[in-house]
C-alpha cells in the first residue's frame, strides 16, 4: 500500500539519515516506495522541502516520488559548489507509475541552491506561473497558441546564484494534448516579458506513459519553462529578372514561388507596383533602387512573414562632351545649329538600351599656333614645311581646311623603327579554364587582338590577354602591334576541349521507396566516363542508371563527366517522404479533465480531410473540413450531445495522391 506524507509547514529540514549500505550520502533524503505530497503553498508563504546535502546523491529514490503540483510547493536542494546530476524525483498524485523526474545537471562550481516545482495545467495552460506574470504560451514560430502547441505542464526552476546546467524534463503522455503530439518537442523559457525561442534539437512526443525532453545544454537562465511542438508557417521567395530603364512602358512580372495570400509593397515611395501581383511599370516610376516586400499577415499560430528583393529603375546616362568649332562655323546641338559658346543638351535613343543625355560644351575657337609631335616609321615620309620629310626635325605649316580652323602648326617629327610581333599559347585547354594569350614585340606600340584576319573586330589589347569562349571548339586569334609603324599580323590557334554534365532525373520527389531514373543529357563519345553518387551511399558508372531511395529525406545526386583531360559536374536534389495514412479513434471523454477531451482523426502526410459525425438516427451532429480539426462533443449549434455511440465518415487525400474513404464509430463517455 502507498504511504502519503503531507507537508504543510513553510520550511521542512531533513537531518542526517544515514543509509550507507545503499551507497548514498549521509545526509540524504530516502524515498522508500512512498509518495511525498507537498501542498498548501501560496505566493506569500511557499512550502519548501529542504535537502541540506550538496551531493547529487542527497536524494536517494528506492521507490515512490514527490508530488508538488503547485508553483509555490518547492523542493529546495542546497547544492553548494558541487557539480553533477541533481535528480528531482517528481511524480503525479499517488500513482507510483506516474514518475516524472527532472534532472538539473549542474556543470559549474558556483555555490547555489536549486528550488524546483512542477504542476499540471489545463489545455489553455492555466494556472499560469502567476508569480512571474507569465503570458500566453507561444509556439515555436512566436504566435500565441497554448492550446495547440504547448504540453499541459509548467516547470518552475529557481537558483540562488549564477550557475550553468543541462536540463532534462519528463511529462505524462496524457498531458501532451497538442495538435501534433507525436511531433518534435522542444523547451521554451519565459524571460520575464516574453517567451524565448525554443532550444535544443527536440525529442519525439508521446501520448502514453512518460515522455522525456532534453538534455538542453548550457542553460543559465531559469524560471519558468514549458514544452512545445513545432508549428508550420507560410513562406515565399520573390525576385525580378533584371533592372529596367526609366522610360520603359512595358509591364514586368515578378518571379514568385511560395504561399499565396500576401500583398506587395515597395520602399521608398516612387515605384509603380501592383500590390496584388508585384508587377511593375518602369515608365510610371521614379529612377532609383527600391526594396520590394511580399507580406503575409499573421495568424493565431504564425507571425507576419515578409520576403524581400530589390529592383533598380535606371536613370538616363548623362555624358559630358566638349566640342570646338572655328569662329564663323556652327554645330547641330540641342536640336538647332549653334555658333555661340554654351552648354547644349541632346537626348539619344538606342536599341535595347536606356536613353542617354549628352551635355555638350561648345567652344568657339579663334586661329591659334599649335605645337605637334609626329612620328613616322623608318623608310616613310610625310608632307611637312611644304615638302616630304623622312628625317627627324621641326617643320612649320599654315593649314587652312573646310572643317577646321586656320592655324600655324609647328611639327616636331620623330622617325620610329619598324615593328614586328609574334603570338603564342600552350594547348590543350579545357572549357572554363583561363586562356592566356601572349605576344612578343620588337617595338613599343599597343598590342591589339582581333577575331578576324582583316583586323576589323578588336577583342582586346595588351599581353598577356585572356579571351572568353562560349563553347568548346577551335578558335583562331589574330594580333598586331598597333603603333606608329605597321607590323605584320600574327595568329594563334586555340583548341578548347571539354565535356558537359546534364542530369534529367524522373521523378524528383515521391513516397518511399522511391525509384528514380537518371536520364543523361551529357556529352557522349569515345573515352568519356560517367560517375554517379546518389547521396544515399550508392554509386554507379552507368550512362543512365536508376536508384531506389528507401528512407525519408533529401538527397543530392552528383554526376561527374570526364574525358580524361576535362571534366564537368552536375547536381540534382531528390526528396522522399512517408506514405499518407489515417486512424479513427473509437472513444473520447469530453468531461473537461484535460485528458482525451477531444475527438480528432490521427493522420500522416495528408493534403485535405473532411470528417462528419452522425447520431444513431442519421442526424448530422458535427463536421469539420481541416486536417487538424476536432470535435468537442457538441452539436453544430453548441449543445452537448448525450453519451453514446456516434458514426464517423472520413474523406481525405494524402500528399502522395492516395484517397481515403473510411467509416467508423466512436463512443462518447463523460
Amino acid at each position: 500500500m502507498n504511504r502519503y506524507i503531507k507537508i504543510v509547514q513553510s520550511l521542512i529540514l531533513f537531518g542526517a539519515i544515514a543509509l550507507s549500505s545503499f551507497g548514498v550520502a549521509q545526509n540524504a533524503l530516502i524515498l522508500n516506495g512512498s509518495v511525498t505530497v507537498l501542498n498548501g503553498g501560496t505566493a506569500g508563504t511557499p512550502v519548501y522541502l529542504v535537502v541540506n546535502e550538496p551531493d547529487p546523491s542527497g536524494i536517494a529514490r528506492l521507490g515512490g516520488h514527490i508530488s508538488s503540483e503547485n508553483q509555490h510547493n518547492y523542493v529546495k536542494w542546497v547544492s553548494g559548489t558541487n557539480t553533477g546530476n541533481y535528480v528531482f524525483p517528481f511524480g503525479v498524485g499517488g500513482a507510483l507509475i506516474d514518475y516524472i523526474p527532472f534532472t538539473f545537471n549542474k556543470t559549474t562550481v558556483g555555490s547555489s541552491n536549486i528550488d524546483m516545482s512542477t504542476w499540471v495545467t489545463n489545455q489553455q495552460n492555466l494556472p499560469h506561473a502567476a508569480a512571474t506574470n507569465v503570458g500566453a504560451v507561444t509556439s515555436m514560430t512566436g504566435a500565441a497558441d497554448s492550446i495547440l502547441y504547448a504540453v499541459d505542464r509548467f516547470w518552475d526552476i529557481q537558483t540562488s546564484g549564477p550557475v550553468s546546467a543541462d536540463l532534462t524534463f519528463s511529462y505524462l503522455g496524457s498531458e501532451n494534448t497538442t495538435a501534433s503530439p507525436l511531433d518534435t518537442v522542444r523547451a521554451m523559457h519565459w524571460n520575464g516579458t516574453s517567451w524565448d525561442a525554443p532550444v535544443g534539437l527536440g525529442d519525439p512526443g508521446v501520448v502514453a506513459g512518460v515522455g522525456t525532453a532534453g538534455p538542453y545544454l548550457g542553460q543559465t537562465t531559469f524560471s519558468p519553462w514549458i514544452l512545445s511542438v513545432v508549428s508550420p508557417c507560410p513562406s515565399a521567395v520573390i525576385s525580378y529578372s533584371s533592372n529596367y530603364c526609366y522610360d520603359d512602358t512595358a509591364t514586368y512580372a515578378i518571379t514568385f514561388s511560395g504561399d499565396i495570400g500576401g500583398v506587395f509593397s515597395a520602399s521608398p515611395a516612387g515605384l509603380a507596383i501592383d500590390t496584388l501581383t508585384g508587377s511593375v511599370v518602369p515608365a510610371n516610376s521614379a529612377p532609383g533602387t527600391y526594396t520590394v516586400s511580399y507580406t503575409i499577415d499573421s495568424t493565431l499560430i504564425c507571425p507576419v512573414f515578409i520576403a524581400t528583393t530589390t529592383i533598380t529603375i535606371l536613370p538616363p546616362t548623362i555624358t559630358n562632351l566638349s566640342v570646338s568649332i572655328c569662329q564663323g562655323d556652327s554645330a547641330l546641338l540641342g536640336g538647332a545649329y549653334q555658333n555661340s559658346n554654351g552648354i547644349y543638351n541632346d537626348t539619344l535613343v538606342g536599341f535595347n538600351t536606356c536613353d542617354s543625355i549628352v551635355m555638350t560644351t561648345l567652344t568657339i575657337v579663334i586661329p591659334v599656333v599649335n605645337n605637334v609631335n609626329v612620328s613616322i616609321c623608318q623608310g616613310d615620309s610625310i608632307l611637312l614645311g611644304g615638302s616630304y620629310q623622312n628625317s627627324a626635325g621641326v617643320f612649320n605649316d599654315t593649314l587652312v581646311g573646310p572643317n577646321t580652323c586656320d592655324s600655324i602648326v609647328i611639327t616636331t617629327l620623330t622617325v620610329d623603327p619598324a615593328l614586328s610581333i609574334l603570338a603564342g599559347i600552350t594547348n590543350p585547354i579545357c572549357y572554363g579554364d583561363l586562356i592566356v594569350l601572349t605576344a612578343t614585340s620588337s617595338g613599343n606600340g599597343t598590342i591589339t587582338w582581333y577575331s578576324d584576319s582583316a583586323g576589323t573586330t578588336v577583342i582586346g589589347t595588351g599581353s598577356p590577354f585572356s579571351p572568353t569562349v562560349p563553347v568548346p571548339g577551335t578558335y583562331t586569334y589574330y594580333v598586331n602591334e598597333d603603333g606608329s609603324c605597321p607590323t605584320a599580323m600574327d595568329s594563334v590557334v586555340v583548341i578548347v576541349g571539354g565535356v558537359q554534365a546534364i542530369i534529367n532525373a524522373n521523378p524528383l520527389s515521391g513516397p518511399i521507396p522511391l525509384s528514380v531514373f537518371f536520364g543523361n543529357g551529357s556529352t557522349t563519345g569515345a573515352g568519356i566516363s560517367y560517375n554517379w553518387n546518389f547521396g544515399d551511399g550508392n554509386i554507379s558508372t552507368q550512362f543512365q542508371p536508376s536508384n531506389t531511395f528507401g528512407a525519408v529525406g533529401s538527397y543530392t545526386t552528383m554526376l561527374i563527366v570526364t574525358d580524361g583531360i576535362c571534366s564537368d559536374t552536375a547536381y540534382v536534389d531528390i526528396e522522399t517522404y512517408e506514405s499518407s495514412g489515417i486512424v479513427i479513434p473509437n472513444v473520447f471523454t469530453p468531461n473537461g479533465d484535460g485528458n482525451n477531451d477531444f475527438f480528432f482523426v490521427q493522420s500522416v502526410n495528408l493534403e485535405s480531410l473532411n470528417c462528419e459525425i452522425y447520431n444513431r438516427w442519421g442526424q448530422l451532429m458535427y463536421n469539420y473540413d481541416t486536417i487538424k480539426g476536432f470535435w468537442d462533443g457538441r452539436t453544430l449549434s453548441g449543445s452537448e450531445v448525450p453519451d453514446g455511440t456516434y458514426f464517423i465518415i472520413v474523406k481525405a487525400v494524402g500528399i502522395d495522391g492516395t484517397e481515403f474513404f473510411k467509416k467508423g464509430t466512436v463512443s462518447l463517455i463523460r
